[in-house]
């Protein structure tokens, strides 16, 4: 069974997965075979007008009645369903094969949330919903008048909660994939930050010190990739101050071993002559058995 809950930002889907596999059976009790009911998804993911669904190899030849069934068992907002045939690889941190079904045949979406529009091409960006809560939990330790640079901005994931839920001064967004840049540059005009967001279409490294060259010093650096962005610290410090610049610096970690990534930081600050305080952390989500992606917030100053 979906359920739509409204608000004044934004739709949301809550999926009751069981309810919603019911349903789909139903639909194909007559078409499927036992097993093959059987290995039915127990849910889906949408994200704007579209259903995105994985699906066990073995129901492959059954892909487009499957997806014919989603289409007539979901509200009339769905347009379009499409397969995710692979996982997110590559420097640019794309989804590797997602792939059109039935519907309308069109991969860009808007996606709203905490009062944000997220445009973007879902078989070119990735976007995680797994992420929502620290979306917006991080706009919320943002104190008024901070400079801000978020070294790896995507499609805006942090600078736009940040620039509508806090009070920046500036936000510098650095982005290299000349896709998520073109979409970075379009939320922004859509959400109205043209004055408090500034893209820049760059290597995190070589943008870091450019902005430090030209005087800017940062109050809060956002360090949101995949793998922990180990070889970017000592560039992301040229940004700090002599006192007090906060790092969110994130990973995969083992959950027992998590410190041994604030460790990582630590000590390459110090090579840098910083010393560096861990505030706080999060564990924003598994990753598989004893693996948590981790989130750090860390105080860095000179003495």
């Amino acid at each position: 069974m979906i359920y739509i809950k409204f608000n004044s930002n934004d739709i949301t889907v809550e999926r009751k997965e069981m309810g919603s596999k019911a349903n789909l059976k139903e639909k194909l009790k007559d078409e499927l075979t036992e097993e093959e009911l059987a290995l039915l998804p127990r849910g889906f993911q949408t994200i704007g007008h579209i259903v995105i669904l994985k699906l066990n190899p073995k129901l492959m030849e059954k892909k487009t009645l499957i997806a014919e069934k989603y289409l007539e068992i979901l509200p009339n907002y769905v347009k379009s369903v499409y397969l995710n045939l692979g996982a997110i690889k590559g420097q640019f941190r794309e989804p590797e094969n997602i792939k059109y079904l039935l519907g309308e045949e069109n991969p860009i979406v808007e996606h709203k949330e905490h009062g944000i529009r997220y445009q973007f091409d879902i078989t070119k960006i990735m976007f995680s919903q797994g992420n929502i809560n620290e979306r917006k939990y991080l706009a919320t330790l943002v104190k008024d008048g901070e400079i801000i640079v978020d070294m790896f901005a995507g499609i805006g994931y942090f600078s736009l909660p940040i620039a509508k839920h806090s009070k920046p001064k500036k936000i510098y967004s650095i982005e290299l994939n000349p896709e998520a840049y073109k979409f970075l540059v379009k939320n922004i005009s859509l959400n109205h930050f043209e004055g408090i967001i500034t893209a820049i279409n760059g290597d995190s490294k070589e943008e870091a010190i450019k902005l430090s060259n030209a005087g800017v010093r940062a109050d809060r650096v956002i360090m949101g990739i995949f793998p922990a962005p180990k070889d970017f610290i000592s560039e992301a410090l040229t940004l700090a101050k002599l006192k007090d610049t906060i790092y969110h610096y994130e990973g995969v970690v083992d959950k027992e071993s998590y410190l041994d990534l604030f460790n990582e930081f630590k000590d390459i600050a110090k090579t840098s002559g910083f010393e560096s305080v861990l505030l706080a952390k999060r564990f924003v989500k598994s990753y598989g058995p004893g693996l948590y992606h981790v989130v750090f917030d860390i105080n860095v100053f000179k003495n």
